[in-house]
């Protein structure tokens, strides 16, 4: 079976953290699965190859889209591709969509084009399309959302991680998709490995900020954090050395965050930058601070799942579901107040153990979940090869 995950790269530890997460699910529970993904900036030939993945064959350029016609050329020549590492879309047998948070007016329309054209393709021809947990819209109007509206009712499942996610949903539809399930992220339940943090120092007495760029780009709509970000982040970093705190900025990005990270550092007295390639060694870095100001969505979840203490910020609805999922509200930061947040960081780390029991109870729970959503879409998988339609 041939099953391509989208939406996942080795660039953004979020997306590698995604990645490993399905195959540690997907590859045990089928018997001769092949993974498919496709290359890209950040997902190289070599990259595909270290997880033992063909190569998706790419036939399409903004609107000129040829995938169509890999359902209908000879077998010989699916047989050569294979032979050079690659699969086309007709060959594939089903389509796990991971992107996290790709479809809605934030990203390019070419995303919800490309996505409903694969849906309506596999749909037509017994090939499930399933989301697995992601987060959706707001949408704009316009022909990209009109035909990724219409598309979705063909998908096999759609899952939502958040309920702003399902009205979202509701509103570009009309109506809620019968298939569309909430199930939290799917990597709550994936393992940190912590020898990275003995070996970086990051213990017990460490906190880590987590910065974003897209905290101060135009992707955030409230003005205080865009223009106030940078020097929440240094002055807060100060704050927490002169309490006698080690202090570390974590790039949880890469290439993107990078210049971010290393401003924060270099104005608050040249703060170390971890930079880890292994998402299990950034999860495993984060699982073993005392807390985490954090404003990357996976860097959020790697700590509230291991029960660490995170205080987060936020440029989109995602985040503050998460921190709902945790029965955590109140750590999402609303304003730039650097004492304030001082303050409640000293509470949690005063507190620290009776925190993290309740945050290790919570991700138990949400783990539980998950494991239904992957049992529901093995079946959806098993049954692929077996007359699978859209209803």
């Amino acid at each position: 079976m041939l099953v391509e995950i989208k939406g996942v790269h080795f660039g953004n530890q979020g997306a590698h953290l995604m990645l490993l997460a399905a195959l540690e699910r997907l590859v045990p529970a089928i018997p001769g699965l092949q993974v498919v993904l496709a290359t890209g900036p950040n997902c190289s030939p070599a990259q595909v190859r270290d997880v033992a993945a063909c190569r998706k064959l790419k036939l399409r350029k903004r609107w000129l889209d040829l995938n169509g016609l890999s359902y209908r050329w000879p077998d010989a020549l699916d047989a050569t591709l294979n032979r050079l590492g690659f699969a086309a879309e007709g060959q594939v047998d089903a389509i796990l969509d991971a992107s996290g948070f790709a479809y809605g007016g934030h990203w390019t329309e070419w995303l919800m084009v490309y996505a409903a054209a694969e849906i309506e393709r596999g749909a037509s021809r017994g090939r499930p399309y399933v989301f697995l947990p992601q987060a959706f819209g707001p949408f704009a109007t316009g022909r990209a959302s009109s035909a990724f509206a219409e598309a979705l009712d063909r998908a096999a499942l759609v899952c939502v991680r958040d309920e702003q996610s399902g009205q979202y949903l509701r509103e570009l539809c009309g109506h809620v998709p019968e298939h569309c399930v909430r199930f939290p992220d799917f990597t709550i339940g994936v393992s940190g490995d912590t020898r990275a943090a003995a070996r970086l120092g990051v213990d017990r007495s460490t906190v880590l900020l987590v910065p974003n760029r897209h905290m101060a780009s135009a992707s955030n709509s409230n003005a205080e954090w865009r223009a106030g970000y940078l020097q929440f982040l240094t002055e807060l970093a100060r704050n927490l050395l002169r309490e006698g705190h080690k202090v570390a900025v974590l790039n949880h990005e890469g290439r993107d965050d990078a210049p971010l990270c290393d401003r924060v550092a270099a104005a608050a007295g040249g703060l170390q930058v971890i930079r880890e390639h292994d998402p299990r060694a950034t999860k495993g870095v984060i699982g073993s601070a005392a807390a985490v100001v954090c404003s990357r969505f996976h860097g959020c979840v790697a700590a509230l799942s291991q029960g660490v203490p995170c205080l987060g910020t936020s440029w989109s609805h995602k985040y503050g579901a998460l921190f709902a999922d945790f029965g955590v509200d109140e750590w999402l930061l609303r304003d730039c107040d650097v004492p304030s947040t001082a303050a409640r960081l000293t509470h949690l780390l005063d507190n620290r153990a009776a925190y993290a029991e309740q945050l290790l109870t919570r991700a138990a729970t949400l783990s539980a979940q998950t494991e239904a959503m992957w049992i529901r879409v093995l079946n959806i998988l098993r049954g692929s090869g077996k007359g699978w339609c859209a209803s």
